[in-house]
């Protein structure tokens, strides 16, 4: 498990040069499946980001291999401090049975942003669209859908990212 994990927004063009300049850093470039033009470059070293302006996270939980491939699931929930508690418990033990059960899952990262603690990112790689979709859909996930929408009591936001070659 890494000790930490970073990632930018910004251009393909522009994230490609950064890239560039920190090698030989594992970073790796993703574009959203959902928004056009929307590039996340990840660092994948475990060190401090290098990025000017970076989202970094603090790994809580690890599943699987930290080859950071495949598609990757991206989400984010900033609760309050009860709700908060259960959902971190409940990912705990999503990722650990799903790791076992799903081979599909590739790797999985329970996180929390260093800038606000009140934000949890789960970060799931798998092998194929279909598995992710069967993953968010099956009756293991149900107690996280319960999170997945903004209202009154927190916010919710998700996004699918492909690795670009």
């Amino acid at each position: 498990m890494l000790n930490e994990l970073s990632y930018t927004l910004g251009s393909r063009a522009y994230l490609m040069a950064r890239a560039a300049s920190l090698a030989p850093r594992p970073c790796k470039l993703y574009a959203s499946s959902r928004v056009p033009d929307k590039y996340a470059l990840f660092d994948f070293s475990g060190q401090r980001s290098q990025f000017a302006a970076p989202i970094r996270l603090k790994p809580i939980t690890a599943v699987g291999s930290d080859e950071f491939r495949g598609l990757l699931s991206y989400q984010s929930f900033s609760f309050g401090r009860k709700d908060r508690k259960m959902l971190r418990q409940w990912a705990n033990e999503l990722l650990a049975t799903t790791a076992q059960t799903m081979p599909a899952l590739l790797t999985g990262y329970l996180t929390r942003r260093k800038d606000d603690a009140g934000t949890l990112v789960l970060l799931t790689w798998w092998q194929t669209p279909a598995a992710l979709e069967a993953w968010l859909n099956s009756s293991a996930a149900a107690p996280l859908r319960q999170y997945a929408h903004s209202d009154r009591r927190g916010q919710y936001f998700s996004d699918h990212y492909r690795l670009v070659d």
